[in-house]
C-alpha cells in the first residue's frame, strides 16, 4: 500500500513560524473585537433600580467606528468567542506537535480553518439556544452576554465533541440520509506491521476509512497518530501498552485489528 504524498512531509521552520505568528495575531484581533463589541452594562437609576440595557454599541476601530445594535453585537460576540475557543484548541495542539517534532504540513490547513469552523458552530448553537430557551417575545436585552460568550468559547474549544453531540441529538429527530454513491467507507483495519516490538516502536496500521482516526489504543494505553490517510495510520507504541489487537478510534466508531501486537 502506498501513502498519499499530499502533505506527508514535515512542516518546515518557516511554516511553523508563519503559522504561530498568524495564530497569535488572530487571537489578539479576536480579543480586541470581543472587547469592542461588548454591550455596555445597563445604567443604574438613583433609586437603585437597574435600567434597560443600551440598544446600540459604538465600536472604536482604526479608521472605522460603526454603531451596532445589541442584537448584532451579540452575533459578533458569539462568532468571536467561538473562533477564540478554537484558537485555544489550535494553539494547544500546535505546540504539542511542534514540541514533539511531529507536525506535518497537512495539519496546517486544519489549524487555519478550525477558528472559522468554531465560529460558525458557535453561531449555530447560539441560534438553537435562542430558538429553544428564550420566549418569542424576548429580545436581545434579555440575553446575558457573559453566558453566551462562555458557551460560544466552549463550543469552539470542543468543536468536535459539539458536532458529535448535535449529530446524536438531531439523529433521533431526523431520518438518516440513505448512503450515497460517494459515502465514506466504515473504518476497517486489515493488517499491522510490525506485529511486535517494545514501547516506542513505530507501527503502520493498514486498512480503509482511516483518515478520520484520532488515536490508536494498545490495550488501555492510547497513542497519538503522526500520519493518518484513508489507508494508513502511523503511530508509536505508548508507555503502558499491553499485548493485544490495536484499536483505532474514529468518529464512526472503533476499528479493531484482526492481528495481535505483542509488546516485548
Amino acid at each position: 500500500m502506498t501513502e498519499s504524498p499530499v502533505g506527508s512531509e514535515y512542516a518546515r521552520t518557516r511554516d511553523i513560524v508563519a503559522a504561530a505568528v498568524l495564530l497569535l495575531v488572530l487571537a489578539a484581533v479576536l480579543l480586541v473585537i470581543l472587547v469592542q463589541v461588548w454591550p455596555p452594562a445597563p445604567e443604574v437609576a438613583p433609586d437603585g433600580r437597574t435600567g434597560i440595557p443600551a440598544r446600540s454599541t459604538t465600536v472604536e476601530l482604526p479608521g472605522w467606528s460603526p454603531t451596532l445594535s445589541r442584537e448584532t453585537s451579540l452575533f459578533v460576540i458569539v462568532l468571536a468567542a467561538g473562533a477564540l475557543g478554537s484558537v485555544v484548541h489550535v494553539l494547544r495542539s500546535f505546540y504539542w506537535y511542534v514540541g514533539n517534532r511531529a507536525l506535518r504540513r497537512s495539519w496546517l490547513m486544519m489549524y487555519l480553518l478550525l477558528p472559522l469552523v468554531g465560529a460558525l458552530l458557535a453561531l449555530i448553537v447560539y441560534l438553537v439556544l435562542r430558538g429553544g430557551l428564550t420566549s418569542p417575545a424576548g429580545g436581545a436585552s434579555d440575553i446575558n452576554p457573559y453566558g453566551i460568550t462562555a458557551i460560544a468559547a466552549l463550543v469552539g474549544l470542543f468543536s468536535r465533541e459539539t458536532s458529535e453531540k448535535l449529530r446524536g441529538v438531531f439523529a433521533t429527530l431526523l431520518a438518516p440520509a440513505p448512503p450515497g454513491r460517494d459515502q465514506a467507507l466504515a473504518a476497517r483495519i486489515t493488517a499491522i506491521e510490525p506485529s511486535s516490538g517494545p514501547v516506542g516502536t513505530v507501527v503502520a496500521v493498514h486498512g480503509t476509512g482511516l483518515a478520520s482516526a484520532t488515536a490508536v489504543r494498545f490495550g488501555a494505553a492510547e497513542s497519538r497518530i503522526t500520519v493518518a490517510t484513508d489507508t494508513l495510520i502511523r503511530t508509536a507504541v505508548p508507555p503502558g501498552a499491553t499485548t493485544g489487537p490495536p484499536v483505532a478510534t474514529t468518529p464512526a466508531g472503533p476499528a479493531t485489528s484482526p492481528d495481535v501486537f505483542t509488546v516485548e
